[in-house]
């Protein structure tokens, strides 16, 4: 007899590798961009401050605009949930552990949100302003949470293919089990 597997509503939240903060990172680099002034001259110095602060505002604006265009999409969106993100895919075919571990882990990446009304055709890089290591990472979480191997990848139907959620979704699925 075998085991039986529980439901998805009850797998682990975040099975996520443990990274160094953004912070200590930051840190870290600024200590060190830190010395580099002071050991430069003030030409340097005073070159170096200039770009700084257009780099900071330039990342400030485009923050507040991702964050706007995300907050209008949500808004438009209003009352949807990993329910409606669900129902774009045929159970009978698809791991429901799959489909809650790419619901949970796209949360992760729309942290700035509670509860983001992800759907199963939303771009990845076009609606929801992931870049190509965020989907390659995005992929590595959900199998991962989800209990699939990514080795041989290269022959999984799906492969190079992947743009949406469903997509996603779909690619983890094609993986064999661990």
């Amino acid at each position: 007899m075998g085991a039986t597997r529980l439901p998805s509503r009850q797998m682990a939240q975040n099975a996520k590798r443990p990274i160094i903060p953004l912070k200590v990172f930051l840190i870290v680099v600024a200590v060190g961009f830190g010395y580099f002034i002071y050991a430069s001259s003030a030409r340097i110095l005073g070159v170096t401050g200039t770009l700084i602060c257009v780099f900071y505002v330039w990342t400030i604006v485009l923050n507040r605009r991702e964050k706007h265009r995300l907050q209008t999409l949500a808004c438009a969106r209003e009352g949807e949930s990993i329910c409606h993100f669900a129902r774009s895919f045929d159970k009978r075919k698809t791991d429901t552990w799959i489909i809650r571990a790419a619901h949970q882990e796209l949360q992760v990446f729309l942290r700035p949100f509670v509860a983001f009304p992800v759907r199963a055709s939303d771009s990845l890089t076009g609606d929801l302003g992931l870049d190509v290591d965020d989907v390659e990472d995005l992929i590595v979480d959900v199998a991962l949470r989800a209990g699939r191997s990514l080795e041989q990848t290269e022959r999984n139907p799906y492969y190079g293919k992947v743009r949406t959620v469903s997509e996603v979704v779909l690619f983890v699925n094609a993986q064999p089990s661990v």
